[in-house]
């Protein structure tokens, strides 16, 4: 796995350890009597020495050199050279060599590998790796999380540098879930207290005292409060207010195996995929027996829909069909449901349900459907046609799909915020636009 670093150039002049004059041409410039110095670079606080020349007084440096610093791969084909740095491939035709060395302007070389730099300062960053889980704070920043001996770490990351700062140390506690205005992360404790986490002072307050199972918690829209499903088996979904730590429950129809919660904006509504255990005939007792069957009879999943500002209101069976489905995301006013069906030949398309006629529709099939997140009215969608794939925008009213970027088929996930925000997994790296290009951000 190549190494993804932050580099900056310092401006030193150039080396008093000059050779002899020597001949420098390319296909731009004439050809000139140059001397080769070298200059130093940090990455990640060590020194390295990088050779350099003067072209007319713009220092350029040792392509070769620099390349093999931040451990890229370099491959020469006739008169071009191609350097890639993980994702971020550059091709150079029109380097200046010399003594057959080719050299380049520094800064903006390393910008297209996708290496950062701050005005010339050395930055010595170390990013992280192998990395567990990922979720946006706000437009700049990131909450990433990695296992550690003594169970779980969470990092302040920045989003276009990758410079981290560790905000919490803890085991046996749920994953971060941030606020949508980004100022306060949430987690619950191992017997089910739930404790608040301040951002911008990382000091953590103990808001409930309720000891139930919390599974799938998530903000409300006004961050007020926390929804999630109660139970070791997902039974119930209850609200948590921050303000007093109490626990309401919405929705107890005694039916177990919930997932994908979805709320919609104002908190009446909420939608959930209904998982249907698979029945055991025969001798019930003891499955080890030969005469024991399984039938899978009725058991694909299935969304419901469940309005709580309606009196005696019971859940909705939106689906009945066949597909497996995943996704799951309930429009802000609560009025469509949308997911990811998968049919026979695991191909993915976008559908939608009309919460109130449970009339259902197809929204998008001109690609194949990975993943699905909704983000500011709109349908963030990773896709894949032939050996091609892209993260779209979707209008959920048109169907009409506007390409965002090409990506390569190893990301397999994305990370949306619900303001578009997008980061993405790369062969096991944390990614993030910077520019129009995604650059990464962890190792």
């Amino acid at each position: 796995m190549k190494k993804a670093v932050v580099i900056s150039v310092l401006a030193t002049a150039l080396g008093a350890a000059a050779v002899t004059p020597v001949m420098a041409q390319s296909a731009t410039q004439s050809v000139q009597a140059v001397q080769i110095g070298s200059t130093t670079i940090s990455i990640n606080g060590t020194a390295v020495a990088i050779r350099t020349i003067d072209a007319s007084g713009v220092t350029l440096a040792s392509v070769r050199d620099l390349a093999k610093a931040l451990e890229a791969s370099l491959n020469v084909a006739g008169s071009t050279i191609t350097v890639q740095l993980n994702h971020n491939v550059v091709s150079l035709n029109d380097a200046v060599t010399v003594n057959g060395t080719a050299f380049v302007e520094p800064v903006s070389f390393l910008s297209k590998l996708g290496v950062g730099y701050s005005q010339g300062n050395i930055t010595t960053i170390k990013l992280l790796q192998d990395v567990d889980q990922v979720t946006w704070v706000n437009a700049s920043k990131l909450i990433v999380s990695k296992s550690a001996d003594t169970g779980r770490e969470d990092y302040l990351v920045d989003a276009a540098t990758g410079k981290n700062e560790l905000l919490l140390t803890s085991s046996d506690t749920s994953e971060l879930i941030v606020s949508p205005d980004g100022s306060k992360a949430a987690y619950s404790e191992e017997d089910g207290t739930v404790n608040i986490i301040d951002l911008s002072t990382k000091q953590s307050t103990k808001v409930s005292t309720d000891t139930s199972i919390k599974n799938e918690m998530q903000f409300s829209a006004d961050g007020s409060s926390i929804f999630f499903f109660q139970g070791d088996k997902n039974t119930v979904i209850c609200k948590l207010s921050l303000a007093d730590g109490s626990v309401t429950k919405i929705l107890e129809d005694k039916v177990d195996y919930k997932a994908n919660l979805s709320v919609s904006a104002d908190g009446t509504k909420v939608a959930y995929f209904q998982i249907k255990q698979p029945v055991v005939k025969n001798d019930a007792t003891d499955v080890s027996k030969d005469d024991v069957t399984i039938d899978p009879t009725g058991t694909e999943t299935q969304a419901y829909f469940y309005d709580s500002a309606k009196a005696d209101n019971k859940p909705v069976q939106l689906t009945t069909d066949k597909n497996d489905k995943a996704f799951l995301e309930l429009a802000a006013d609560g009025s469509k449901a949308y997911f990811v069906s998968i049919n026979d030949d695991t191909v993915g398309s976008v559908a939608s349900v009309n919460t109130a006629s449970v009339e259902a529709a197809s929204v998008y099939s001109a690609e194949d459907v990975y993943q699905l997140n909704q983000a500011g009215g709109k349908l963030v969608l990773l896709t894949a046609k032939g050996d091609a794939n892209s993260i779209s925008a979707l209008d959920p009213v048109t169907g009409t799909a506007s390409k965002l970027y090409s990506v390569s088929d190893g990301v397999s996930e994305l990370i949306v915020s619900g303001n578009g925000d997008i980061a993405a997994i790369s062969n096991g790296q944390v990614a993030v636009p910077v520019n129009g290009k995604f650059t990464t951000i962890t190792r």
